[in-house]
C-alpha cells in the first residue's frame, strides 16, 4: 500500500525526526504568501515520492498534486483521463502543529469522477480505503462502524453532527460569508437558525470526510475546496 510506504516519512516530519529532524530539513513556509496555508519540505517529499511510483506502474495516466499545482500558479485541470490526485499533507497547519487529523489522500478519478480513495492517517494509525461501488473500510474494516440511532435517528439539522472547514482565504468578504454561514447553521430556531447540534472543524477535508464514512458525523460542509481536498475522502460516503 503506497500510502503506508510513505507513512515513516510523514511520521518524521509530524514529530521532527529522521530525515526531517533540522529545522532546515522541515522547511516550512507560508505558501504563495498567504499566512494562513503553509507547505513544508515533507509535502514536496511525499508527492514526489507518490508520483514517481504511480508513473512507473501507470505511466498514462495524468496527475494533479496539490505542490506541483501550487508551483505552477495554482492551475490544473481535471480530464477524462484516468487521473491521480493527491494530497501528500492533508492538513498541513494540523502536520506544523502537531495535531494528529493530517494524512496522506491519494484519489483517482476517470471521466471526471472520483472512483477510488485512500486517506492514510499515520499518527492514528488509520487507513480509509474505499472503491466506488465495492464499500469502505477502515483498517480492512467495513465502514460505517457506527450506525444510527446514535441518539436517534437524524431527521433535521438539529439532529446532526457537521464537519466543516473555514478555509485559507483571510479577505473580509469571504470570512464574513463563511461566517454568516455558521451563524445560519449555529443559530436556534426562534432566530432563523437551523439549530445545529454540533459543529466540528478539524482542519483537514479528507479526515472530514473519513468521519462522515466512519459515522460519527452525519455531513460535511465547505466552500472551495481544491480537487486535491476532496477526490480521495469522497469515494468513502459515495
Amino acid at each position: 500500500m503506497l500510502a503506508k510506504e510513505v507513512g515513516p516519512a510523514f511520521k518524521d516530519g509530524f514529530w521532527r525526526t529522521g530525515q526531517f529532524a533540522a529545522t532546515s530539513d522541515f522547511a516550512a513556509e507560508d505558501k504563495q504568501g498567504n499566512q494562513a496555508d503553509c507547505v513544508t519540505a515533507v509535502d514536496c517529499f511525499i508527492e514526489k515520492t507518490i508520483f514517481t511510483r504511480l508513473r512507473q506502474i501507470y505511466p498514462e495516466h495524468k496527475f494533479v498534486g496539490e505542490e506541483t499545482t501550487a508551483e505552477t500558479g495554482n492551475e490544473y485541470k481535471v480530464t477524462d483521463d484516468p487521473t491521480w490526485i493527491v494530497d501528500p499533507v492533508d492538513g498541513t497547519n494540523n502536520f506544523v502543529h502537531h495535531f494528529p487529523y493530517t494524512g496522506i489522500s491519494i484519489g483517482l478519478a476517470i471521466n471526471k469522477e472520483p472512483v477510488v480513495g485512500v486517506v492514510y492517517l499515520p499518527i492514528l494509525d488509520e487507513l480509509y480505503t474505499a472503491a466506488r461501488g465495492m464499500g469502505a473500510y477502515l483498517n480492512g474494516e467495513s465502514l460505517p462502524l457506527i450506525r444510527p440511532p446514535v441518539l436517534t435517528t437524524p431527521t433535521s439539522l438539529a439532529q446532526c453532527s457537521m464537519v466543516a472547514e473555514h478555509g485559507s482565504a483571510r479577505c473580509a468578504k469571504i470570512m464574513k460569508s463563511r461566517l454568516d454561514s455558521f451563524a445560519r447553521l449555529l443559530l436556534d430556531k426562534e432566530h432563523g437558525g437551523a439549530c445545529l447540534q454540533n459543529l466540528r472543524i478539524t482542519g483537514a477535508a479528507a479526515p472530514d470526510l473519513a468521519l462522515v464514512a466512519k459515522g460519527v458525523a452525519e455531513m460535511y460542509w465547505e466552500c472551495g475546496p481544491h480537487a486535491w481536498d476532496f477526490a480521495a475522502g469522497v469515494v468513502l460516503v459515495l
